[in-house]
């Protein structure tokens, strides 16, 4: 079967004038022209994301979702209709959010995380914002000392609970923090210690070097300047350096202040 909201690896069977026909053997799927890399042909084989059009039939893309199916982010809304609100996700067609699964009233422009599931009833893909209840109790097969994969979901008065290798819950103490956290920031961390009932304390730690390096690396692939401001949507700063626009502007603020790099209305350029 095809994996819905996930990324399958597919032949190119057949053209037709709307696209190519992509199949895993069992199931076709079509590719619209405006996805089909240049120089595809038949007998090719095509990295594509499969998910559910406005008349819920099965598409192909090549477009790159900010999450898949079981995976939480960081999601900005972009309208709310009647069923719910809807998210911008990275494709054309935006993700539903059902007033079911919504916490708090949402508004037009908010930043939430959210959870990528399929609606039991409908099959279709949605997202959740209910995110404690798709994540495993426990701590499975980690053990202290362990570096993990974090995404901050909830702010309490504890500190910070996050999401673990999109599976498990934490918390990051607000004590043993030293930068600003804030919900959607993603990084690296350690799991500190796991209690007795299988929750687990989080050390949140930010590889500033690292992100600094890389962040370089990138304007000298793009000729000394990015085009990426305060303007600049979250999802599209999260897409091109893998952080949150926060954590983001942090990073450049430290560039600048070494003088490696300029920061203007248009955006980054490097000296």
């Amino acid at each position: 079967m095809l994996a819905l909201g996930k990324w399958n690896t597919l032949k190119v069977v057949r053209e037709s004038p709307q696209g190519l026909y992509l199949s895993n053997g069992e199931e076709d799927v079509l590719l619209p022209n405006k996805y089909v890399p240049q120089n595809t042909k038949i007998e090719d084989e095509i990295d594509v994301f499969i998910y559910k059009d406005s008349a819920q039939r099965p598409i192909a893309t090549t477009l790159k979702p900010l999450a898949e199916l079981h995976q939480a982010r960081l999601f900005e809304v972009m309208q709310i209709t009647e069923v719910g609100a809807f998210v911008d996700w990275g494709l054309e067609k935006e993700l539903l959010i059902p007033f079911s699964e919504q916490t708090d009233e949402l508004e037009v422009g908010d930043l939430i995380v959210a959870y990528v599931t399929l609606d039991p009833k409908t099959e279709r893909i949605v997202a959740s914002m209910h995110i404690e209840s798709f994540l495993e109790t426990g701590s499975g097969d980690l053990k202290e000392g362990q570096e993990v994969d974090l995404l901050i979901y909830r702010i309490t008065d504890l500190g910070y609970e996050v999401v673990i290798n999109q599976q498990y819950k934490g918390l990051v103490y607000e004590n043993t923090v030293f930068d600003p956290l804030d919900i959607g920031m993603e990084g690296k961390g350690k799991i500190k210690s796991i209690r007795a009932d299988g929750k687990m304390d989080i050390q949140w730690k930010i590889e500033k070097e690292e992100k600094q390096k890389e962040i370089l690396e990138l304007l000298r692939d793009h000729n000394g300047f990015m085009p990426y401001h305060d303007k600049s949507k979250p999802e599209e700063i999260y897409d091109m350096f893998g952080l949150s626009k926060k954590e983001f502007k942090r990073q450049i603020g430290h560039l600048y202040k070494e003088k490696k790099i300029q920061i203007k209305e248009d955006g980054i350029y490097l000296v």
